[in-house]
């Protein structure tokens, strides 16, 4: 029988701080001190699994999800549906039930554990009427943390003005909107596991573009968007993003400017850099370091992408890269706390 796995904090009590630093090495110190500091985490990313759909063998119960976040000091969670698209995005009485369904076993879990759950609703796009329904329950009858948007909406993107009415009213909600991705049918076989590897990220970077470019985010501003892993392709290329917004005076072969047109009147930066980013399985030294070099600290979120990933691979990425106990303090709790204040310590 495999003995059982200790955690980073176990090992680190059980050979104390010399020890510890000597078995792990070079990151001993950073390991060490995060460690020992308690952060209370807010994690934003992290994905419940409903029986009605997964059966079983689910990979995540609240079970499962409690007695991982008590060894991983994580606080709270902030949980979304998955990959739910093809079975709520459609104009369907089948897609108005699923994304019901959702919403409710979602809030039931909150109910059951107020200070350790949140939630994120599912709405039905691209059904205009159902969608602005479940906006009107799930916010004020669930009590709903905010919304989750994919990054693709049957063949189309968030920032096409035929969702725009589903848009507005969250803008006058002012509510918290996660972004994750979902390959739409067109590009799920391009290159041998491409949807796991690279296109998940490509298609949020298309959906942030798209609502930057149809003038979705300066139009609508007071929705508080979290994007996730990092903000995927988005910091590297947003210099691209920004030369090539339509309508810009600095394509072709003209001086650059700052992307400002009538759908980016403050300009393409500005619009990027109020975005949320949570570093849910991209905090590796170069999306980190993408992101850092782009947008202010202000906009770092701690996620963990479980089940998909174990919530303690991301806190030993982070480890690694010689952050500051204020950054640290920032991205595991103190912006979330902006965000979501009835989870303020």
């Amino acid at each position: 029988m495999q003995a059982p796995e200790l955690s980073r904090r176990d090992l680190l009590k059980t050979l104390g701080v010399a020890g510890a630093a000597a078995l792990i090495g070079a990151e001993g110190a950073h390991l060490q001190a995060q460690a020992q500091t308690k952060y209370n985490a807010i994690d934003v990313h992290q994905h419940y699994q409903a029986p009605f759909l997964v059966g079983d063998g689910s990979r995540w119960t609240p079970e499962k999800a409690l007695e991982l976040m008590d060894q991983n000091d994580i606080q709270t969670t902030i949980v979304s549906g998955g990959s739910y698209g093809d079975q709520v995005y459609t104009s369907t009485e089948a897609g108005r039930t699923m994304a019901r369904k959702l919403n409710d076993y979602a809030a039931k879990i909150c109910s059951d554990h107020p200070k350790r759950f949140g939630f994120f609703a599912v709405l039905p796009f691209p059904d205009t009427d159902a969608a602005l329904k479940e906006i009107e329950y799930s916010f004020d009858t669930l009590k709903a943390d905010g919304f989750g948007l994919l990054s693709s909406i049957g063949d189309a993107w968030p920032g096409d003005k035929q969702f725009w009415p589903v848009f507005q009213e969250l803008n006058r909600r002012k509510a918290v909107g996660f972004l994750h991705p979902y390959v739409p049918k067109c590009c799920r076989k391009l290159i041998d596991n491409g949807e796991a590897s690279v296109e998940r990220d490509f298609d949020t970077t298309r959906a942030v573009t798209n609502m930057l470019y149809k003038g979705q985010l300066a139009s609508m501003p007071d929705i508080r968007y979290i994007i996730n892993h990092s903000g995927a392709a988005v910091p590297a290329m947003a210099g691209r993003i920004k030369d090539r917004m339509p309508g810009a005076a600095s394509y072709p072969a003209k001086p650059q400017t700052d992307g400002i047109t009538p759908n980016s009147p403050k300009g393409v930066f500005y619009e990027l850099q109020k975005l949320y980013y949570e570093l849910a399985h991209a905090a590796y030294a170069a999306p980190l370091a993408a992101l850092m070099n782009f947008a202010p600290s202000s906009q770092y979120l701690f996620g963990t992408d479980f089940p998909a990933e174990h919530p303690r691979n991301e806190q030993l990425e982070i480890a690694k890269r010689d952050l500051s106990p204020e950054l640290l303090k920032a991205i595991y709790r103190g912006n979330a706390e902006r965000l979501f204040p009835k989870f303020k310590a």
